[in-house]
């Protein structure tokens, strides 16, 4: 069997490094608090999944308030960097894994930052995801929005955000534009996508 190099390897060295990144995990860090308040929920100490999470630039915001978590990439290199910051950070509580947890209804809170718009089926991935939450679990997802106009199409449509999480069982589903970060003449507008387990 033949290891294949997971494409968003290239990308681990000077993502940690990279403000553009900070900024939008920041702001996506700010929002999910906002979110949480809504349903009358906050991190601490909750058990999350942070579903695609790179080298850990949002993980680094949970890792300080709440209890556990699972951080999910498919990417060795990305997931090699964010290893070194729970080492060197004592993270104990922060566990590593090319894969989802097999355990299901054992989470409070799943995020997914900017990675559902680049899986191969974003239904049957958002219903595995939602799994992983036990009873008023939360789920939250930012992804850019699709712009049916652009050179090349890239994301995800607020109606096919709304139809999955409704698919995947999610009460309370709520898209709208997350946050708006102007970073020198980088505009991030971003959508979130929300729902909450019954």
């Amino acid at each position: 069997m033949t290891d294949q190099i997971d494409p968003w390897d290239e990308y681990a060295d000077g993502w940690d490094e990279d403000l553009v990144a900070r900024a939008y995990a920041a702001a996506a860090f700010d929002s999910l608090t906002a979110t949480l308040r809504r349903f009358e929920r906050n991190l601490d100490g909750m058990n999350v999944c942070d579903f695609g999470c790179g080298t850990g630039l949002l993980t680094e915001h949970l890792a300080h308030v709440v209890g556990r978590v699972d951080a999910v990439d498919t990417s060795p290199a990305m997931l090699a960097r964010l290893s070194t910051k729970a080492d060197t950070h004592g993270w104990a509580h922060v566990l590593l894994s090319p894969r989802l947890p097999s355990t299901r209804g054992e989470h409070d809170l799943v995020v997914c930052s900017s990675v559902l718009g680049f899986v191969d089926d974003y239904t049957a991935t958002t219903e595995r995801l939602v799994q992983l939450l036990g009873s008023g679990g939360v789920f939250v997802q930012w992804d850019w929005e699709l712009d049916p106009q652009a050179d090349e199409p890239h994301g995800l449509g607020r109606s096919a955000i709304h139809s999955a999480l409704d698919a995947a069982g999610l009460a309370d589903v709520h898209v709208d534009t997350a946050f708006e970060v102007v970073f020198d003449d980088i505009v991030m507008r971003p959508l979130i996508g929300v729902g909450r387990r019954p």
